[in-house]
C-alpha cells in the first residue's frame, strides 16, 4: 500500500473476484464484508498474545474475532484456521468459541489481582534519546522524583513500575525507557500530575518526553 488509492482499488478487485487470495497484515482483518470469502488463515497469533503488554491479552481476543468475521458469511459457512503456541490460553479459546462473556470474566479476575485498568489508573511516562546509558539515568532520575512526590503529598496506593526499557526499545534512532505511575483513584494521580506540571520536577533532559495519561498501549 504506497497510495491512498491502493487500499480501495484492491478491495474492489477482490470483490468483482478479480482475485482470490488476499495476503497482508491485520488491516486486512477489519471492517471488510465480502460474502463470498470461505476460508481464512491467522498467521503467527502468538505474536500478539506475547507481548508483555497487560493488554496483549484482549488484542489477540478481539484479533482473532475480527479475522474470522471475514469467513463464512454465506450460509454455506466458512472455515478459520489460527496458528499458535498456545492453544489453551483463555483468549484463544473464548474467541474460537464466541464466548465473550468467558474471556471478559478471566481477564478482569487477571487485571484486578495484578492492578491494572479498570482497577487502576496508568500514566505512562516515556523518554527517547540516542545516548542510552544518559537516558537510564535520567529516567531513573525521574522516577526518584516521583517517588519524593508520592512520599510527601501523600498519595495512598500510588507505585511506580519502572523504569524499564520499552517493549520496542529502540526507535529512529533513539533508545526508549519507560516509566508507569499507577494509583487506585483518580484523584491521586491528578494530585501528582499536579505537582509535576507546577514545577516539582523539571523535564528530563533527553530528546523525547512523553507524558501518556491512560495509555491504550505500552508499545
Amino acid at each position: 500500500m504506497k497510495r491512498g488509492c491502493d487500499y480501495q482499488h484492491l478491495v474492489d478487485r477482490l470483490g468483482s473476484r478479480e482475485i482470490d487470495i488476499l495476503i497482508g497484515t491485520q488491516m486486512i482483518g477489519k471492517g471488510l464484508d465480502f460474502p463470498h470469502v470461505s476460508f481464512v488463515g491467522m498467521v503467527g497469533a502468538d505474536l500478539v498474545g506475547l507481548s508483555s503488554d497487560f493488554r496483549s491479552s484482549e488484542r489477540l481476543f478481539q484479533l482473532i474475532t475480527q479475522v474470522a468475521g471475514r469467513a463464512g458469511r454465506e450460509r454455506a459457512g466458512g472455515y478459520v484456521v489460527i496458528q499458535t503456541l498456545m492453544p489453551d490460553v483463555t483468549a484463544v479459546q473464548a474467541a474460537v468459541q464466541h464466548d465473550f462473556e468467558r474471556f471478559a470474566a478471566d481477564e478482569l479476575d487477571m487485571r484486578q489481582r495484578l492492578g491494572f485498568p479498570p482497577f487502576t489508573r496508568l500514566t505512562r511516562f516515556v523518554f527517547a534519546d540516542p545516548r542510552e546509558r544518559h537516558l537510564r539515568n535520567v529516567a531513573e532520575s525521574f522516577a526518584a522524583d516521583l517517588r519524593r512526590h508520592i512520599a510527601d503529598l501523600p498519595a495512598p496506593g500510588a507505585d511506580l513500575l519502572g523504569p524499564q526499557p520499552c517493549i520496542l526499545r529502540r526507535l529512529r534512532g533513539s533508545y526508549r525507557y519507560d516509566l508507569l505511575l499507577r494509583t487506585g483513584h483518580s484523584d491521586v494521580m491528578h494530585r501528582i500530575l499536579d505537582r509535576i506540571r507546577g514545577g516539582g520536577s523539571p523535564r528530563p533532559q533527553v530528546k523525547t518526553f512523553v507524558v501518556d495519561v491512560d495509555p491504550l498501549s505500552l508499545a
